[in-house]
């Protein structure tokens, strides 16, 4: 399966399906609410409260800090490589259907398997679509947060907010 974009893409690259490969080995969320036994770069404090974690994932506060990280990169994009910002939208719309049959499908049925409720979909749908923006425009040296968040979803559990500021506050997983 190839990533089609609506329109050429002149200043970026395109992502090819290989680019994705990490995200389609994940074991999506098989150790949600156990111990943490990899390292970060991120300080990372466990959540054992599956009731807790639901509620930090679909806060506003969750939702507002995920959006400022990826505004971040936009306006890094925005001030430093106008030419390539403009492709946003056409790489964004790429990514989105080369997921949503994939990966995208395969995480709504792990977490119908591993009974979390369906509202944490929207917060892991824009963090791996956010990582993979994070991918297209890695090489101009962007602000990065997506990229953290990846390997607490490779060890199997769920990030669901984030204390103090960043890089030095916590990011809360299940």
């Amino acid at each position: 399966m190839t990533i089609e974009y609506d329109k050429p893409l002149r200043y970026l690259k395109p992502l090819k399906p290989e680019h994705f490969s990490d995200l389609e080995n994940i074991n999506w969320f098989s150790n949600c609410g156990k111990e943490i036994e990899f390292s970060s770069k991120q300080n990372l404090k466990r959540i054992d409260s599956l009731k807790e974690s639901i509620e930090l994932c679909n806060s506003i506060e969750w939702e507002n800090f995920q959006l400022e990280k990826r505004n971040d990169l936009t306006s890094f994009l925005n001030r430093t490589r106008k030419n390539e910002s403009t492709e946003w939208n056409t790489i964004t719309g790429g990514i989105k259907n080369y997921l949503k049959d994939g990966i995208f499908k395969t995480v709504r049925e792990k977490l119908n398997q591993r009974d979390l409720p369906d509202s944490i979909f929207a917060s892991v749908e824009w963090d791996i679509l956010s990582y993979c923006q994070e991918l297209a425009y890695k090489k101009y040296n962007i602000p990065t947060f997506y990229s953290h968040l990846i390997p607490i979803y490779k060890n199997g559990h769920l990030p669901c907010s984030y204390n103090g500021q960043f890089p030095n506050g916590t990011i809360l997983i299940y």
